[in-house]
């Protein structure tokens, strides 16, 4: 008996899964004394606990715990008769934490004490975020931000004209820091494979679980540039066949690529760094918001957005001052979600045509 007590001392008791894991070693020196059952993973609003059972009379049983915080659970059972069971629920507190101390269990007027040790977890809301600028398709990488240490990724791409999935596959998770991103990872596609669409389905180890979309897939229209007049968002009666030649192009991308989803427009205005930073993101702005009205005027009826982005995304590094024609620009961009752009100093927010 002096050995089994000895044996089960040093024993770590571990939940690994959400479930009521029964002991078969007791946690206590008499091996007929009581049955111990935990439930040490719980979602949210719920409590982690032990569940005590006698298996004989029992003149008194106590409970005593430091959790790795520092805080403390003492506990007494009183008497319990044979086949009674006794709940002790513990902190609800989100996350993970460490539990040790002892049960001692009063038999025959002797008390036996038994160490035990064992880790909860308790969930909170299941939260998801991915930072889409450090997506990295072609390498087949995703970072992704999840308040869960344990759980799995379910994750299916689509190619730009719809139809059944390129790539389907589950990836799971356990024990990980739920501060550090946890890496999505897949075997690239063909780097000429243009990708549509991106279903992700996370859950955590209790069920719940967050399922999104996202649409990595946007084309640049190649187009002519439409040229202003000097401090001027008009559009001259020359530049129309400009933009009627893009309007044809915006109509063929869209044929292609029906399938996809809810489609926008984009309209970017650039332009060099002559002048004054703030003129010019008004003017750019303007001169794209003239674009997106014409396309609208003439026809096109999804949705258009624009913005000006002025000398914040320059297409060619420059000096201040220096007038370089290939940074005065507008970009047509078709995407479902708004687009990136490389500008280090705007945040864009773009603006819908009625």
């Amino acid at each position: 008996m002096s050995a089994m007590r000895s044996a089960f001392a040093s024993q770590r008791l571990f939940a690994s899964v959400l479930f009521l894991l029964l002991v078969s070693v007791p946690l206590v020196a008499r091996a007929d004394a009581i049955q111990v059952r935990m439930v040490t993973k719980v979602g949210v609003g719920q409590k982690p606990k032990l569940e005590i059972t006698a298996l004989q009379n029992l003149e008194r049983v106590e409970v005593m715990l430091n959790r790795d915080d520092g805080k403390n659970v003492s506990q007494s059972l009183g008497a319990i008769n044979l086949g009674e069971m006794r709940e002790i629920f513990l902190d609800g507190k989100p996350g993970k934490h460490h539990y040790s101390g002892r049960v001692t269990c009063v038999v025959d007027g002797a008390p036996q004490d038994s160490q035990v040790y064992f880790d909860t977890l308790v969930g909170g809301e299941l939260t998801v975020i991915v930072d889409k600028t450090k997506v990295d398709l072609a390498a087949g990488r995703m970072p992704i931000q999840i308040n869960s240490p344990d759980g799995k990724v379910e994750l299916r791409i689509f190619g730009a004209s719809g139809g059944d999935p390129l790539l389907e596959q589950e990836q799971e998770f356990a024990d990980r820091d739920p501060v550090i991103p946890f890496w999505l990872t897949w075997k690239p596609l063909p780097k000429s494979t243009e990708v549509g669409r991106v279903d992700l389905k996370v859950s955590d180890a209790g069920g719940a679980y967050k399922s999104f979309a996202l649409f990595p897939w946007s084309v640049y229209i190649p187009h002519e540039e439409v040229n202003f007049a000097t401090d001027s968002a008009s559009i001259a009666s020359t530049e129309t066949p400009k933009l009627q030649a893009s309007l044809g192009k915006i109509a063929d991308a869209l044929a292609k690529h029906k399938n996809l989803g809810p489609i926008k427009l984009y309209i970017a205005g650039h332009t060099d760094t002559v002048g004054a930073a703030p003129y010019n993101l008004g003017l750019s702005r303007k001169r794209a918001q003239s674009i997106a009205g014409w396309f609208r005027k003439n026809g096109l009826r999804i949705p258009i957005a624009y913005e000006g982005f002025g000398e914040f995304a320059l297409a060619v590094a420059t000096p201040d001052n220096t007038d370089e024609p290939r940074n005065r620009r507008v970009d047509y961009i078709l995407s479902v979600e708004d687009p990136t752009l490389k500008a280090t100093e705007f945040q864009p927010v773009w603006k819908l045509i009625k």
